[in-house]
């Protein structure tokens, strides 16, 4: 029987010990992302031999689970035990953000066992650290132009790299700007930023514990606009959360080059996570031009028995 259990900071360090040289590509490859949204996707993680396996509750009140997780196992015998917890649970095995590599693996193992469906809300933009850096080129004329007007708009700017001293001034800032946001909206809107906002305050108190980096901009003194994140692996890092005062004109561009350039030089790529098929989402992230969509898919278990 499997152990499934809401992840604690205590499970980072043999979860940590799975994910270390995988060479995983997908922004929920890492301890931080499960432990930080468990309370919004009701996350629980289980040990399995050497691979980690995860399951959650979905929008529709439906148990899925991710994809087993790990440098070495045995997909047969991994699958078979989140098909017995799936049927003690009374439901079908449900695999959700599968990449094309393991939607072959699965297609092998268990030919004709396994229904896919494309999940485009959820694949990854992954962008070369370079191209977020430079912004060079005829493509990043509009991104250069945003910076020039910041530059010209607030002569007294400051990037700095997020550290215990300035902590207390990011959560001040995300505390006013959730106050905004939720202003005249609905209560499932509510709840949503409110989790994103939990989220974001554990990660700012968990800093160093996560092993977290993050830059912020200030004008004026005060903070404009906060970005955490993580390394994924010696190639990629995962850029969890961005915020910007929306009443500084050219903010978010300004931040996502300042970090990158302070912080992520040494990265070959920067995975800025998903668009969760949100249209405006979609449109900012595919204006920096992505150099790959981590392409995403449900895969249904349509033999196995309840």
């Amino acid at each position: 029987m499997l152990d499934f259990h809401v992840p604690t900071l205590e499970d980072k360090r043999w979860i940590d010990e799975i994910f270390e040289g995988t060479g995983y590509f997908g922004c929920f490859c890492t301890f931080a992302t499960l432990w930080l949204w468990r309370e919004r996707y009701f996350t629980e993680v289980a040990r399995f031999g050497d691979c980690l396996l995860i399951r959650g509750v979905d929008d529709e009140k439906r148990l899925y689970y991710m994809y087993p997780m790990g440098k070495r196992y045995d997909v047969r015998a991994a699958v078979a035990a989140l098909r017995g917890d799936a049927a003690a649970n009374g439901t079908r095995l449900l695999f959700y953000c599968v990449e094309n590599w393991q939607c072959d693996e699965l297609r092998e193992a268990f030919p004709g066992e396994f229904e896919f469906k494309e999940q485009r809300g959820d694949f990854d933009y992954l962008y070369r650290s370079e191209d977020l850096i430079r912004l060079g080129g005829k493509k990043y004329h509009a991104k250069r132009n945003h910076i020039s007007k910041f530059i010209r708009s607030y002569p007294d700017w400051k990037y700095e790299n997020i550290d215990s001293t300035n902590i207390p001034a990011c959560v001040e800032f995300l505390s006013a700007q959730l106050e905004r946001a939720i202003a005249g909206q609905d209560g499932e809107e509510v709840t949503e930023l409110c989790l994103e906002n939990t989220a974001i305050a554990n990660a700012l108190k968990n800093f160093d514990i996560l092993k977290m980096e993050g830059g912020l901009l200030r004008a004026g003194g005060r903070v404009i606009a906060v970005t955490i994140g993580e390394p994924l692996n010696r190639r990629v890092f995962v850029t969890h959360f961005e915020k910007a005062d929306t009443d500084y004109d050219g903010a978010y561009t300004m931040i996502n080059q300042q970090f990158a350039l302070n912080r992520l030089s040494g990265y070959e790529y920067i995975n800025r996570e998903e668009d969760m098929g949100k249209e405006g989402l979609r449109k900012a992230k595919l204006s920096y031009y992505p150099v790959l969509l981590l392409e995403k898919f449900s895969a249904e278990d349509v033999a196995g028995n309840t």
